[in-house]
């Protein structure tokens, strides 16, 4: 399973596959085929940097596949197969020339015996059609040609798709699902191109694709699928001419060719999904232009750390000037030289402390730490990361913790990282119980200290001083009445004196 989720992943990175369904529109003539390949290869290749392409054929064995009975009856699909079919010198000149025109060669067995023909021809990968979606002998002779599979999904259960999909997963086999509508043409308002992305949330370890059937003078639908995460698309395809016409779902190479822009500029357009965008420097240009620049109140001398109170933040940004961005509880302006009223304040006479980088290394420690612990805290909840004397100070004195609940009752997760300490502290209405489940504690209570180990309890009630402290860190679950924001009391005044000495982080885990 593990090969196979890598295997897959890998395939994600690929470029997208353009698959070119052929079906019966060869019109049982090999040189109308061909002709069709070449008007393919012209109008496939300005778009190849973007995509690979393939051809995709369909193979009956119409000997057994056809009931006797009904052999050479009026019956729509009878008639349409045998009128169609081609021999194998036929069939082995229209797929060499579609491998001459540097296109890949699907084939849609819809028997076993067409498995084996298609293995004849070296095909790169089958296809199975949305009517074999749970044709088990068809589908355990296609998982033992040990090729990549693609399969449609037109009028299937959710259940089938996941046998579909767990079949050849446990089998190994590569595999791509196509969303596809079993309609011809199908209506725009049926298209339902949606179901991209829930597939692609639902599998997110194979490839996901669009199998079109709507008219096809509409361009925006392949692009409308890349967006919602689509990598595979596959268009019926036909050259009509004054002795063949075509049908109503399948594009001519000139439509081909609109649809295929438009799928290009959505790819262009789209850019870089893995990962952050590098910043372009015109853009950051172009944004400091219309970003506030900081300028001093008044007069002041060197050495001084500048507050809120010290400046103001107008326009225009003056070269080497800092803006408002810069300004927050986690960056001090310290300055280097005095600068005069109504000055900008820039990188000549003052320098910034980041504090930044220390939160980020701090949760990044306390993440690890988690982890460590095997403590299992619920997805999306935050992380509240007390500095009671400045983020500089966090290792000697601090704690981390997430409310799990906070109603009638409460429920958090401490965290402390090894060596550090809280202060003295005491609650006025909340009453509380330490429940230490990993590492151990130093909890002194009114001044008497008691060691605590994991699996022990300790119960604080209102009133009761408490300060803790770790040597080697801990998690507790504190279970309590209701918290409230101002029943923390402080017997070190200045730690409520300090205003930033919180900090709230969403995503941490």
């Amino acid at each position: 399973m593990l090969k196979q989720r890598a295997k897959n992943m890998k395939d994600l990175n690929k470029k997208p596959l353009i698959v070119l369904e052929m079906a019966n529109n060869h019109m049982g003539d090999v040189n109308h085929g061909k002709s069709l390949i070449t008007a393919l290869a012209e109008v496939a290749e300005p778009f190849r940097p973007k995509f690979d392409f393939a051809i995709k054929y369909q193979f009956r064995q119409l000997e057994t596949f056809i009931h006797p009975e009904y052999k050479g009856s009026d019956l729509k699909f009878v008639k349409r197969f045998e009128e169609t079919a081609l021999g194998k010198s036929q069939w082995d000149e229209l797929i060499h020339h579609g491998r001459d025109n540097n296109f890949l060669l699907i084939i849609t067995p819809f028997d076993e015996l067409s498995v084996d023909r298609a293995l004849s021809y070296n095909v790169d990968k089958l296809k199975i059609a949305s009517c074999s979606l749970a044709d088990w002998p068809l589908l355990e002779s296609v998982a033992d040609a040990k090729k990549e599979v693609i399969f449609s999904t037109a009028g299937a259960h959710l259940g089938s798709i996941d046998n579909m999909v767990s079949f050849f997963s446990n089998r190994s086999i590569s595999t791509t699902l196509m969303h596809c509508v079993g309609l011809y043409p199908t209506p725009f308002e049926q298209l339902n191109i949606g179901q991209v992305a829930f597939y692609s949330k639902r599998y997110p370890e194979i490839r996901v694709g669009y199998s079109t059937h709507e008219d096809p003078s509409l361009t925006e639908t392949g692009a409308l699928a890349f967006a919602l995460g689509a990598q595979v698309f596959e268009k019926h395809v036909a050259l009509k001419t004054e002795k063949y016409d075509k049908n109503d779902y399948s594009a001519t190479p000139d439509q081909l060719k609109a649809w295929l822009e438009t799928l290009e500029r959505a790819v262009t357009s789209t850019g870089q999904i893995d990962d952050k965008i590098k910043n372009q420097e015109n853009e950051i240009s172009s944004l400091r232009d219309l970003q506030r620049a900081i300028f001093v109140k008044h007069d002041v001398e060197a050495g001084i750390n500048l507050s809120i109170d010290d400046v103001y933040f107008a326009i225009p940004y003056a070269k080497g000037g800092y803006v408002a961005n810069d300004f927050s509880k986690y960056s001090k302006f310290v300055t280097k030289s005095s600068i005069k009223a109504n000055q900008a304040v820039c990188e000549e006479n003052c320098i910034i402390e980041d504090l930044r980088k220390d939160i980020l290394e701090a949760v990044s420690d306390i993440s690890s730490f988690v982890k460590k612990s095997g403590v299992v805290i619920p997805e999306g909840s935050v992380l509240e990361v007390s500095h009671h004397y400045g983020i500089e100070n966090f290792r000697k004195t601090g704690l981390a913790m997430a409310t799990i609940i906070n109603e009638e009752y409460c429920k958090k997760v401490l965290v402390m990282l090894p060596g550090q300490s809280h202060p003295e502290q005491f609650h006025k209405k909340k009453k509380e119980t330490f429940h230490v489940v990993f590492g151990t504690v130093d909890i002194e209570l009114d001044g008497v200290s008691s060691f605590v180990k994991k699996g022990e309890v300790v119960t604080i009630t209102p009133e009761v001083r408490h300060a803790f402290s770790t040597r080697d860190g801990c998690v507790i679950e504190e279970i309590s009445s209701t918290h409230y924001v101002d029943d923390s009391y402080y017997t070190d005044p200045s730690i409520a004196e300090n205003q930033n000495r919180k900090t709230f982080v969403n995503f941490w885990m």
